[in-house]
């Protein structure tokens, strides 16, 4: 990605006033041929100094190797970015496509530029054949787009001091952007006085003040209301390309090209310092004015570096991924010494670091004891350096492995003597204690060292105990001495002897290192992990592989501030302690070493002088920058971001993704949808995430910040979302939004009422029907009781008067026998025809005829001729009981008459049953017996059971027919 980093200067630019103008001061004659000189040297002192480091982001395959077109950094944090393949934007941790599903930008266009301007995106918009161009915006809450052709090409977007949207283009338009007022042409630089006819606009910047000057291929120019104020001619224009860059400090202005730089005084619109060259030139402002930086990179993409909020680091796109650019301390020949010491002690075991107050690099290797002063390394002896503890400023008191034990190191004449001894001793760790030294060794003792006058030191046993091995630790805590050993860990007691402390009861476990911290203790272990315990034993916190350990094989442990960095058998872990995350470690650089070897036990240094955590593994050295560390931790500040939501309601389908829900007042899930995914994002020093629906659970869940969280099974209703990062304790700066779980309608509160109003309407409508039920029972009951009391009554009433004159003898026997013979079987007649028109089984229009039927036959038999005419009752279906009852009674009544009325008529029996409704006939021909009349009561119950059922009798008597017609709607 990057051929060769050649070299940097920080150039102070704070030229010298005009010394011929006025009075001549020596002092300004002096100071301007040292900038002259410094112009002059230039390309030598680029030679000298380098003030930026350069790594790659770390963005999700495959597009850490795609080809980045152009970018843009938003205040939220979001990384929007064109590739070949289309317009993405990048979280921090993952990469989704940008879709405004408009025919006019499909998502693997790949405009010219893109910029968010609030709740906005900008595209620039090329069409090659036609050299147009157009600036196509988003309005991501309306999801509408608009489009603008431009009379020219468009420069890269601004915001001004009121926070509008501003560019420029080639033609000299300086347009301008609001939410209220849209795009408009805020002025036309080429209807001022000073503009170049024929010329176009190649770039443009602000400064703080709101100035704005713009750049010609060959000069720069300040505009104003009276006119342009345009720089002198840049020399070398042929040579130069296009105006890629542009800005200004407090003091200067500068215009990038692509191979060159050229630098004006703001006031005086003079250019004051000009480079050409084959390199890509990258500036980055700096306190002291410019820092331009000379890279040889045929490949970086993007012209504008994106600054980094917050961080002093910028982004910029290269044609495989995007690099970061940040301003460092170390010059090149300290990153060249560092490089030099790491390739001296590659792929030896480090055993021992420490750096002197003269600066040098002490280190015990297994092939020896080094010394490197800078410029050279020196072997001071063969013998294995373990530990190492600084006696003065001149003195160093070094560990190892066999001999006496111990032996001495001169820092000024870098020479090393034993310290005399009878028997051997293996010394794993030093620790002043005032007076003199303990130290850890093998075999289950502890050593006392005690001063000589000769400078040399007596060894005597401390303290002898079986449980403890081999010593691996020492550290005072509350004044105490404790002893990290093969055995667990144990504690200095009064009473002069050790009390184990952790692991507690009779198991052992190998402890290597102890750190104190917040009135806790930090242990390394062997295949444990890290735990944290109190001063009594028991564990507060542990750390394990899941939790961003290498290896669970914990050598080395030191906390600097709120780091805890731990050296493991899997490598380096950096542990923020305020969150008790992993920071993410990016991939060192060569000159740092390997952060993923195996880490040795007490090889660890904080350099801070040079502020570098220096630790030594079986491959070598691998040095930490401590304050890069520091820029990772989390900050109490950092806010979660929702990054976008994720919704599907098919499972063969891919999820729609909002990359703009944060937008939203709240978040709302259909009933249709079958997964919901929330994404949330943040610093790229965050790598975990605590969240929780509070109405659900109290209880905080971590994941990590690249992982979606699955919402499912959550039951309808209105719910808080809440999400921090572990070091965020201030609901302030916690993500919260409402979530709204959208019932099916069988939930909703109305579906249950209108269930619950069915449910009472069916009990309402059970009970009408049995009350209805009961209340026909009823009037059945008293028609009953009626037709009985009517048609039987009167004849059993006859029956009983003739029954007693029969008793008393007053009247024929015969006679009164008769007539009590025909009024029993009209009683048995009016019986059958009650239990007929009550019997269901007869409810059907054939039952009904022949009743009909058979009662004129009966009754007319002797006495008339009847003639029949049924029409229209093939299709009708069963008549209801009330209905059938009264007609019948009707017919029967007008068959009567008949009877009762006439000798010998000729009777008409006419049914039809039509669309004009149903019409019963009966007529017969007049001829009348003697004393009797058609008026009487049965023409009046004729008329009542017309009423009952809706229909109606017409009575009529001429030219010698009488007849009795029933009409009614038709049957169906």
């Amino acid at each position: 990605m990057i051929a060769k980093l050649y070299s940097l200067t920080n150039i102070n630019l704070d030229g010298p006033p005009n010394i011929f103008a006025g009075r001549f001061h020596f002092r300004f004659f002096i100071k301007y041929c040292l900038l002259f000189f410094a112009f002059l040297c230039f390309p030598f002192l680029l030679q000298a100094q380098n003030s930026i480091t350069i790594k790659p982001v770390s963005l999700p395959r495959p597009f850490d190797q795609a080809e980045i077109k152009n970018m843009m950094l938003d205040k939220a944090g979001f990384l929007w970015f064109v590739t070949n393949q289309g317009i993405w934007r990048f979280d921090g941790t993952d990469v989704q496509p940008v879709d405004i599903h408009n025919p006019a930008l499909p998502q693997n266009s790949v405009p010219g530029n893109i910029y968010r301007y609030r709740n906005y995106l900008f595209f620039l918009i090329t069409d090659l054949p036609t050299a147009s161009y157009s600036i196509l915006y988003y309005d991501i809450e309306k999801k509408r787009v608009n489009q603008f052709k431009m009379p020219g090409m468009p420069s890269k977007f601004n915001m001004d001091r009121d926070g509008a949207l501003v560019f420029i283009t080639s033609d000299g338009t300086f347009w301008k952007f609001t939410a209220k007022g849209g795009l408009t042409a805020n002025a036309r630089f080429y209807d001022l006085a000073g503009w170049i006819k024929g010329q176009r606009l190649e770039n443009y910047t602000i400064d703080q003040n709101g100035d704005v000057y713009i750049f010609l291929h060959d000069r720069a120019g300040l505009v104003s209301k009276k006119g342009i104020i345009w720089s002198n001619t840049i020399d070398s224009v042929k040579k130069i390309t296009f105006v890629d860059r542009a800005y200004c400090t407090a003091k200067y202005i500068v215009a990038l090209y692509n191979n060159g730089l050229v630098v004006y005084d703001k006031k005086r619109l003079q250019k004051v310092y000009e480079y050409i060259g084959p390199g890509y030139q990258l500036s980055l402002p700096s306190k002291d004015g410019v820092l331009p930086v000379k890279l040889e990179v045929k490949d970086l993409r993007t012209s504008e570096p994106m600054p980094v909020a917050g961080t002093g680091k910028f982004w910029a796109g290269t044609d495989k991924g995007i690099i970061e650019i940040q301003p460092s301390e170390a010059m090149p020949f300290e990153t060249a010494r560092q490089q030099q010491i790491i390739d001296f002690f590659k792929n030896k075991s480090i055993r021992c670091i420490y750096r002197a107050p003269n600066n040098k690099l002490y280190v015990g290797t297994y092939q020896g004891f080094f010394v490197f002063d800078g410029n050279a390394f020196k072997k001071i002896t063969q013998y294995v350096g373990y530990t190492i503890e600084p006696v003065n400023k001149d003195k160093l008191l070094v560990g190892m492995e066999g001999g006496t034990g111990f032996f001495l190191v001169d820092t000024r004449t870098d020479i090393g003597r034993l310290n005399p001894g009878n028997s051997p001793v293996f010394t794993t760790k030093i620790l002043n204690n005032g007076h003199g030294y303990y130290a850890g060794s093998y075999n289950n003792v502890m050593n006392s060292l005690t001063p000589l006058p000769n400078g040399d030191y007596k060894v005597s046993i401390l303290l002898h105990d079986p449980r403890f091995g081999s010593t691996k630790d020492l550290k005072f805590i509350n004044g105490q001495l404790w002893i990290a050993c093969q055995g667990g860990l144990f504690k200095f007691a009064k009473n002069g002897r050790a009390q184990k402390i952790y692991p507690a009861g009779t198991r052992a476990l190998q402890c290597y290192s102890i750190q104190e911290n917040n009135g806790g203790i930090w242990v390394g272990t062997n295949g444990e992990g890290l735990v944290k315990i109190d001063t009594n034993g028991r564990v507060i916190k542990e750390l394990h592989f899941t939790d961003g350990l290498p290896g669970e094989y914990v050598y080395s442990l030191f906390i600097l501030n709120k780091l805890m960095i731990a050296g493991t058998s899997g490598g380096v872990s950096v542990f923020d302690l305020s969150s008790m995350q992993a920071l993410n470690l990016p991939e060192a650089a060569p000159y740092n070493g390997s952060l993923s070897q195996e880490f040795n036990h007490s090889a660890m240094y904080y350099d801070s002088a040079k502020r570098q955590v220096v630790m030594g593994g079986t491959q070598g050295l691998a040095i930490l920058d401590a304050d890069y560390l520091g820029s990772h931790t989390g900050n109490t500040n950092d806010k979660v971001q929702l990054s976008y939501i994720k919704k599907s309601s098919n499972a063969t389908q891919k999820p729609d993704i909002d990359l703009f829900a944060s937008l939203d007042k709240k978040i709302t899930i259909l009933p249709q949808t079958t997964y919901t995914g929330l994404k949330f994002s943040g610093p790229m020093r965050q790598q975990f995430v605590l969240f929780r629906i509070k109405e659900l659970d109290d209880h905080w869940h971590q994941t990590k910040l690249s992982d979606e969280i699955s919402l499912y099974a959550i039951p309808p209703g209105s719910y808080t979302v809440e999400a921090r990062f572990p070091s965020v304790t201030n609901p302030k700066y916690w993500f919260t939004e409402q979530l709204v779980i959208v019932p099916r309608f069988y939930q909703t509160v109305l579906f249950k009422i209108a269930v619950v109003l069915l449910i009472a309407l069916i009990i309402y409508l059970a009970w009408r029907y049995n009350a209805n039920k009961i209340r026909q029972e009823q009037q059945m009951r008293t028609a009953i009781a009626s037709d009985l009391h009517d048609e039987i009554g009167s004849t059993l009433t006859r029956i009983s008067i003739n029954s007693e004159l029969l008793t008393m003898g007053e009247s024929a026997d015969k006679e009164a026998l008769e007539i009590i013979s025909n009024d029993s079987k009209k009683a048995i007649s009016s019986i059958s025809d009650i239990i007929w028109s009550i019997d269901a089984r007869n409810d059907n229009k054939e039952d009904l005829v022949l009743r009909m039927k058979d009662h004129a036959h009966k009754m007319l038999e002797d006495i008339a001729e009847v003639h029949y005419s049924v029409k229209g009752l093939s299709s009708t279906a069963n008549i209801p009981q009330s209905l059938r009852q009264n007609i019948y009674l009707i017919f029967k009544e007008a068959i009567n008459n008949i009877i009762r009325h006439n000798v010998s008529p000729e009777v008409w029996i006419n049914i039809e049953n039509s669309h004009d409704g149903f019409c019963m006939e009966v007529k017969n021909t007049i001829q009348q017996k003697k004393g009797t009349g058609y008026k009487g009561q049965g023409l009046k119950n004729m008329e009542m059971r017309a009423t009952r059922i809706n229909a109606s009798v017409r009575i009529t008597e001429a030219e010698g027919v009488f007849s009795v017609t029933l009409r009614m709607k038709e049957w169906k």
